[in-house]
């Protein structure tokens, strides 16, 4: 059975001839695993993403998708594996209502209509939006307005999901609820795959790996625990570390015991 979700393999690609971004780039992902591909603008986290979706085609290498090359001939059924949630929910708003929206992507796969409100209601309800589905979508919040991005991905039964920029639009509430919403997501299907470019430190210090570029480089590339311990490396890329490890510093600094602090959880109660 395959276990890689993602293999990268010494591919080379720019925007122009004479533009570089990334140079044998080499990179894998496991099925079922939870990435966070985090770094500064321009670094080359969104290009990344596109590449993954086939916008782009690489100059050298190659890209794996589940085992099967990324290329003209199987782009078309490898895109209906991946999901993708941008940065502006609103940009991927196409029906009149909440409920219009969802049903949008399962209308153009010719789910039966029987079978599409089943699907509709068990997709609105994970994301907690079952009672929103005859709102317009331009009366929610930014928060709101994500879930039923992700709602109308996941509808399509994803088995890569890809989360571009998906929390740098929202505001820390948007931003907690959408984390949350992941780790649910991670519990209820051990298999599904996600890969989440953000600038959202907090969001990467949940995630199985997470995955630091710089110019086009992997420059750290481990545990969260591992990544953000390697404070003078980040501050290097122009990264910062995490809220919560910073608690840890100064509580250190003042000789105040920690081993028993749960910092996950008073951040949490610190930003309601």
């Amino acid at each position: 059975m395959e276990n890689k979700a993602i293999e990268i393999s010494e591919i080379e690609f720019g925007y122009y001839k004479d533009q570089t971004i990334f140079s044998n780039l080499s990179l894998d992902v496991n099925v079922g695993e939870y990435v966070c591909v985090i770094g500064h603008n321009g670094s080359g986290k969104s290009t990344l993403a596109k590449l993954l979706v086939g916008l782009n085609e690489v100059r050298k290498g190659e890209i794996k998708i589940f085992g099967q090359v990324l290329n003209e001939e199987n782009i078309y059924s490898l895109r209906k594996k991946i999901g993708i949630v941008f940065q502006n929910p609103d940009n991927q708003f196409i029906g009149s209502t909440v409920r219009d929206d969802i049903a949008f992507g399962l209308e153009n796969a010719c789910v039966k209509h029987e079978d599409m409100e089943e699907i509709i209601h068990e997709y609105a309800k994970k994301v907690n939006m079952e009672e929103f589905l005859d709102k317009e979508p331009g009366n929610l919040s930014g928060g709101q307005k994500q879930r039923v991005a992700i709602a109308g991905t996941l509808a399509m039964n994803p088995s890569l999901l890809i989360m571009d920029e998906s929390t740098s639009m929202l505001d820390p509430k948007g931003k907690r609820e959408i984390r949350e919403l992941t780790n649910m997501l991670r519990q209820e299907n051990k298999k599904l795959t996600i890969i989440s470019i953000t600038h959202d430190i907090d969001e990467a210090l949940q995630a199985d790996r997470v995955i630091v570029i710089n110019q086009g480089e992997v420059v750290l590339n481990d545990k969260p625990e591992v990544v953000f311990k390697n404070e003078e490396k980040l501050k290097e890329v122009k990264l910062d570390i995490p809220f919560s490890y910073k608690l840890n510093q100064v509580l250190n600094k003042n000789n105040i015991k920690v081993d028993s602090v749960d910092f996950e959880g008073l951040v949490k109660e610190l930003c309601q």
